[in-house]
């Protein structure tokens, strides 16, 4: 678990990357539209990762968002994660300052926790003290990833779109 590393989203990653996304994709995470772009023009999707990490060009009412990989020994991307820079609308609030997908074949394997952990420290040095963190409730494994990172539980908020309830945790960034 040493070997991984969190990096910021690279070109020599191209490869590696869109494997990552036919993986989201094909295990049907709502997340893969994230990532169309990717497929389509990698060096466009870098350019937007680029300015929404710096809040250049973002859609109306949403937030600046610094995307990072998470690279095993191998140098393959198992896992994203997302941090919003603030969660000041009641769409941002549902979505929460972070979020983050492992590669299907690496899961249940502490990977997840670690990522979580890494993108807890990068949300600290974009100068966020406290996060807010969502998952949905019948994600189980989420939701033991989010609480071990010494969570405090503040609501459950249906969802009208999904049909599901969300359970919002704070989560401090300083972590031990």
């Amino acid at each position: 678990m040493k070997d991984i590393k969190l990096t910021k989203p690279s070109l020599l990653y191209q490869s590696t990357f869109l494997d990552f996304v036919k993986d989201v994709k094909e295990s049907g995470y709502e997340s893969y539209t994230h990532y169309v772009k990717a497929e389509k023009n990698f060096s466009e999707f870098m350019n937007e990762l680029i300015d929404m990490s710096e809040g250049v060009n973002i859609k109306k009412g949403w937030a600046p968002c610094s995307s990072y990989w998470l690279i095993d020994n191998n140098e393959e991307v198992i896992g994203v994660i997302r941090i919003r820079h603030r969660v000041d609308n009641d769409s941002l609030e549902m979505a929460g300052h972070i979020g983050y997908e492992i590669k299907s074949s690496k899961r249940k394997k502490g990977y997840g926790q670690r990522l979580l952990e890494l993108g807890l420290m990068e949300a600290r040095k974009i100068g966020l003290q406290k996060v807010l963190i969502t998952c949905d409730e019948d994600n189980v494994a989420s939701k033991r990833m989010i609480e071990k990172c010494k969570s405090k539980y503040k609501k459950s908020i249906f969802d009208e779109e999904s049909g599901k309830n969300i359970l919002q945790y704070e989560v401090d960034t300083v972590y031990d």
